[in-house]
């Protein structure tokens, strides 16, 4: 699960010697933050010695979702709060989905001090903020924090497919704010009336739901949102991208998606097996199991049928195929080939090869000796009778009615097969 990342700004100087409790409403704020479900960042948790701190803070700041400034005496004159407050300032005006800024005043700091500190050119007294001072204990930190990331909570807190919800998030855009309305009944998610960005994550989380149908030609509540949906998004490719990502979610079972993540992650025997009839299905099994808006590479072997020997011609078909997809076609060896596999790899997710045969002991052999990078998905439609045998995974399946809404639900509105 995804935890929004909050990066607290404050003065290194408030420190227990210096006779104040700062430090101590840091402590606070970060188990407060842990308790709503973000995940706090402070820089004594991302520096150790020879660390470049400027470059390593920056880099940490654009990898959270928003940001504290701690406001205490110490901080109104801190070269280093001034300078996260800055890239601060920086990230939100390049995030458009809505980097939150919180400046919290602690006691000692109101907002004529703020004013009439180095702070005042950034202009932060214009922020809503929240205060933490006068009679409230340290162990009760304002209830403004909560209701402030409340709607960071909503993108990013507990999301199964945070960089996925995001990615779809962006591709609707372009809905008004009837068609979100009615997109989100249907889809039986909850819109926020003031907060139209938020409620677009929402939509997302609703097309990524799993939505299995019994039966080919049942009424499908993700066709009727597309439907609503696709005329709105302005650009085919963004309108494929929806499509080629909501279809598998709302089809494909869960188990299956982590069974063939595990598949991919192991170090060896990276084979499953797939009962299916279309040749489309494997593509959509290996969409919801990338989890990632960029799908894992995915080519589809023909072997030869021009007399050779079958294993042969399978393991040429599948090095042609490799040099094609990562060398571009241009001459490579086989240590070079193997180099490029394992970079793509870390890059992209593994690159996988569906055979539709079923496999023999031999063959499996072959193709683990010669490719033992590589995630082999056999599909076939009596792929049920072969049975988990030599470490094989057999991925749960659809019914072959169940298989056919899928494929043609995708086919309809994508206009286009996967690969």
């Amino acid at each position: 699960m995804a935890r929004p990342r909050v990066f607290l700004s404050h003065s290194s100087q408030c420190t227990a010697e210096t006779g104040c409790e700062c430090l101590a409403y840091l402590c606070a704020l970060e188990e407060h933050l842990v308790g709503l479900g973000c995940e706090p960042v402070i820089d004594k948790g991302v520096l150790t010695g020879g660390d470049n701190w400027r470059e390593k803070l920056l880099l940490e700041i654009k990898r959270c979702q928003g940001m504290i400034i701690l406001l205490s005496p110490h901080a109104l004159n801190s070269y280093y709060v001034h300078m996260e407050a800055t890239a601060a300032l920086t990230q939100q005006a390049g995030d458009k989905d809505g980097f939150l800024i919180l400046p919290l005043m602690l006691p000692g700091v109101d907002l004529d001090r703020l004013r009439g500190s180095p702070l005042s050119q950034l202009k932060l007294d214009e922020y809503d903020m929240a205060n933490w001072k006068g009679n409230a204990a340290i162990a009760n930190p304002p209830a403004k924090i909560g209701d402030s990331f409340r709607a960071v909570l909503a993108r990013w807190g507990e999301l199964p497919h945070p960089q996925l919800t995001k990615f779809i998030a962006g591709r609707i855009a372009d809905l008004d704010e009837s068609v979100l309305e009615d997109s989100a009944r249907i889809l039986g998610v909850t819109l926020l009336a003031y907060a139209r960005d938020t409620s677009r994550y929402y939509v997302a989380q609703g097309l990524l739901r799993e939505r299995p149908v019994r039966d080919v030609g049942d009424r499908c509540d993700l066709r009727s949102a597309l439907k609503l949906i696709l005329p709105q998004v302005r650009l085919p490719e963004h309108r494929r991208e929806i499509v080629d990502v909501a279809v598998p979610f709302a089809r494909v079972p869960k188990k299956a998606a982590e069974q063939l993540r595990g598949v991919g992650q192991a170090s060896s025997g990276r084979m499953a097996l797939l009962r299916s009839e279309l040749a489309e299905t494997p593509g959509l099994y290996v969409r919801k199991a990338s989890e990632a808006p960029e799908p894992w590479t995915l080519c589809k072997a023909v072997p030869r049928q021009d007399g050779a020997d079958f294993i042969e011609g399978v393991v040429e078909e599948i090095r042609a195929l490799l040099i094609a997809e990562l060398a571009f076609g241009l001459p490579c060896d086989d240590d070079k080939l193997r180099q490029l596999l394992v970079r793509h790899e870390e890059e992209f997710g593994p690159v996988t090869i569906v055979l539709h045969l079923l496999p023999d002991a031999a063959l499996t052999s072959r193709l683990l000796v010669d490719f033992p990078r590589l995630l082999f998905i056999f599909a076939h439609q009596e792929a049920d009778t072969v049975g988990e045998s030599g470490g094989m995974i057999s991925l749960e399946s659809l019914t072959p009615g169940q298989e056919q809404d899928m494929v043609f639900t995708h086919l309809k509105f994508s206009g286009h097969p996967l690969p």
